[in-house]
């Protein structure tokens, strides 16, 4: 009985860890500043994502300002949110909240907004277009 328990026990942590960790397990993350033109509260970033592939766009905010973020793009195609000095814990998961995000920030430090795909796409190598709308607001 306590070996059958066991081992339920270790095979339900190992299948969380790939559920929970599929953009963490990207072997190579690609990771851009999110730069906004002088004067301006937000950016527009177009790019391309293929199979397996996750791309980090970080900027800093401070404690209290309002992020937004909206993505657009093929249907399996997600961001998350990550706060400064996480490993990986979101504050935002679009796979499970959706396309926008809005909210006041908790801390100040660098925001990483992750974009991954899931499903078909994950494992296609097709390139699928996206596009990012990013504001902060004090």
């Amino acid at each position: 009985m306590k070996r059958t328990l066991l081992v339920a026990v270790c095979s339900f942590g190992l299948l969380g860890g790939m559920t929970s960790g599929v953009v963490q397990a990207a072997d190579d993350i690609k990771t851009q500043q999110v730069q906004f033109k002088k004067g301006e509260s937000g950016a527009i970033i177009k790019g391309t994502i293929q199979g397996h592939e996750t791309l980090d766009y970080t900027l800093t905010a401070n404690k209290g300002q309002s992020m937004a973020v909206t993505l657009t793009g093929k249907s399996s195609t997600y961001f998350n949110i990550l706060p400064p000095g996480s490993t990986g814990e979101a504050i935002f998961i679009g796979s499970s909240e959706g396309n926008s995000f809005q909210a006041n920030l908790p801390a100040k430090g660098t925001y990483t907004i992750r974009v991954y795909q899931m499903g078909a796409a994950e494992s296609s190598k097709a390139k699928h277009a996206f596009k990012l709308e990013v504001s902060i607001i004090d």
